[in-house]
């Protein structure tokens, strides 16, 4: 399963590439007619953690998914060290 073109991703969807490359490898494992896989598939959600709940019956799955989102927010928060906005390390 490859990531969703830009085109046809949910217009709230935040995810970076790298996560998208994710999502599809976590999804590339299961049956095409999986909740889930049609969910992506068809741009109905707009993030990981959303899509983990249709992968209740998988924590293995929702794990990598998880770890997915909090990897992106870690880029996310990399990307403004050095501007003046607080890390989350920083603001503990």
């Amino acid at each position: 399963m490859a990531p969703l073109p830009k085109d046809r991703r949910h217009p709230a969807d935040y995810r970076d590439e790298i996560e998208h490359a994710e999502v599809a490898a976590v999804l590339s494992g299961l049956p095409h007619d999986h909740p889930a896989r049609r969910a992506y598939s068809a741009a109905e959600t707009s993030d990981s953690i959303r899509l983990s709940q249709l992968l209740e019956d998988r924590p293995d799955l929702v794990q990598r998914l998880i770890a997915a989102h909090t990897e992106h927010t870690d880029r996310i928060w990399a990307r403004h060290r050095g501007t003046g906005v607080a890390t989350l390390t920083e603001s503990t």
